[in-house]
């Protein structure tokens, strides 16, 4: 998969089902959050790592350049946002992308930090 660009900056093209991605769950790891679709293939990917006691930095989100336009970007940046949260952190971004989402939904900022 190729990251979207040094800023981690998603762009849109709407050409993937959508009724196809609702099917399909995020997954989480240690420090990754991510979307398979069919057979395994890694569709989504948004990185994150503690770089203080309980702060975490969301440093990358890549989404395959077929599925941008859809809202997924911001479902991942949302769903890692909600594991940071679950796990008693305060999410923070360097990525670009994830920032300005943060900036977007002061709703989902408590206990984050922008």
């Amino acid at each position: 998969m190729q990251s979207i660009d040094d800023d981690c900056m998603m762009k849109s093209n709407d050409s993937t089902n959508e009724m196809e991605m609702r099917l399909l769950e995020f997954q989480v790891n240690e420090e990754h959050v991510f979307l398979l679709g069919e057979q395994g293939k890694l569709l989504a990917n948004a990185d994150f790592r503690e770089t203080a006691p309980g702060v975490f930095d969301i440093y990358h989100t890549v989404v395959l350049p077929e599925l941008r336009g859809q809202g997924i970007a911001s479902k991942l940046v949302a769903k890692t946002v909600d594991e940071i949260h679950r796990r008693g952190g305060k999410a923070t971004a360097t990525c670009t992308y994830a920032k300005a989402w943060l900036e977007r939904h002061p709703q989902k900022q408590e206990g984050s930090i922008s």
